[in-house]
């Protein structure tokens, strides 16, 4: 009965979304749709899994400006050192952030919408606090009960739900995981991706309704598989990158 479980499981954890959540979506929305319509941008940091899901997909907006972040170090110890305490990786060191958003093309009126399913990590923090000094709105998507179970690596102690100018919940347990399976040692099938994807097409819905609305046609993506669609992209695109919308 796994399968079953997972869906009735998920059916759930959707249907309190839908019950919920959807006033803070609707806000989130009318601050994006404020923003995009006065010339400023739509920026998504996601540290999560489902990245890809809002770029470039049929249906999905031209005007979402991802952050992407590739940072590494290669240094081999000397075979004479002692071992050391394993250095923490770049994701928990708040310092990396200043240069993350400086190399930004973040504006004073825009509005970031944020990923993290715990918002414990400090870059994930310190880049929502960072946005919100330069005049950026920060959307969250994540859970505040996991956070509250957890300890959070930014120096201050803040949880990105914390932080925020409007959050949006996941709805999810602690532990993202959320089926029991007998004979497992541990919950399975997490739903921070279902939620994601719910949530974030949810929001772009009603982005775009709210911008038509206002007499504003956001351009989107058309099926590449469908006749014509190709001229239609480029067109979109270049309608897009005149008028940022």
């Amino acid at each position: 009965m796994s399968a079953e479980g997972f869906m009735s499981k998920a059916d759930s954890i959707l249907e309190k979304i839908k019950e919920t959540q959807l006033p803070a979506i609707k806000e989130a929305a009318t601050l994006i749709a404020d923003s995009i319509a006065q010339g400023g941008a739509l920026h998504f940091f996601d540290s999560g899994h489902a990245t890809g899901e809002l770029l470039g997909r049929a249906g999905g907006l031209f005007a979402i400006h991802p952050i992407r972040l590739n940072i590494s170090v290669e240094h081999p110890k000397p075979p004479t050192r002692p071992d050391e305490t394993p250095k923490r990786g770049w994701y928990q060191d708040a310092r990396v952030m200043d240069f993350v958003l400086d190399s930004c093309h973040l504006r004073a009126g825009d509005v970031l919408y944020q990923c993290s399913v715990t918002g414990s990590s400090a870059a994930v923090v310190e880049l929502a606090l960072g946005a919100k000094k330069r005049g950026v709105k920060v959307v969250a998507l994540t859970s505040p009960a996991y956070s509250k179970a957890i300890t959070s690596h930014h120096p201050s102690g803040k949880f990105l739900y914390q932080v925020a100018d409007l959050v949006i919940d996941n709805c999810g347990e602690v532990g993202d995981a959320m089926l029991e399976i007998p004979g497992l040692d541990t919950l399975a099938c997490p739903s921070s991706g279902l939620a994601f994807i719910y949530i974030s097409w949810a929001l772009l819905a009603e982005v775009m309704r709210q911008l038509l609305s206002r007499g504003i046609k956001p351009q989107v993506y058309k099926s590449i598989n469908l006749p014509g669609a190709p001229e239609f992209n480029e067109k979109a695109k270049a309608t897009y990158e005149q008028k940022g919308i």
